[in-house]
């Protein structure tokens, strides 16, 4: 319950400091990275709405820098951020991301990245069934990708989906 309320204030305040805000730029910095809110359309097109800001979304929690596996906000600009490696790598493109602010305040963003082999370990047998569920013992049962996941590991940290909560 208090995640959820939370979670609907962050999205209250965004939309009202994008609503009031007279920045030619907004920075949105969140732990999840777009394609997390499927279940929040309005959130996306709030960031997908470009007729007063520039809006770059900043989102973590994958273990990847790119633009490839997020929800797109175009005509502004969103990155999944989660890259360096530590408890896993997921994907080749690890390190982080720069962002450049202009003079005449334009954003320019650009990744810079290392090999995945310096700072990603080969990854250990997982407990887990599943393509693509080794992580499932760290699952936050909001990602709706890991709803085959959970049905094929009954036992895991989360309820069955849709609408999935911890045990």
């Amino acid at each position: 319950e208090n995640t959820k309320a939370w979670a609907d204030e962050a999205f209250k305040l965004f939309h009202k400091r994008a609503t009031e805000s007279t920045a030619k730029n907004l920075v949105v910095f969140s732990h999840y990275p777009t394609d997390y809110f499927s279940s929040v359309p309005e959130f996306v097109a709030g960031l997908s709405d470009a007729s007063k800001h520039h809006i770059l979304y900043l989102g973590g929690h994958r273990h990847n820098v790119d633009q490839s596996s997020t929800t797109s906000t175009h005509p502004n600009n969103n990155w999944l951020v989660g890259g360096g490696g530590g408890w896993s790598c997921d994907g080749d493109s690890q390190g982080f991301l720069v962002v450049e602010i202009g003079s005449n305040f334009e954003l320019t963003t650009y990744p810079v990245t290392v090999d995945k082999n310096i700072c990603c370990q080969p990854p250990g047998p997982s407990p887990w069934k599943g393509q693509g569920c080794a992580w499932l013992g760290c699952d936050n049962c909001i990602d709706p990708k890991m709803c085959e996941c959970r049905s094929l590991n009954p036992d895991g940290p989360c309820t069955q989906c849709p609408n999935s909560t911890a045990k």
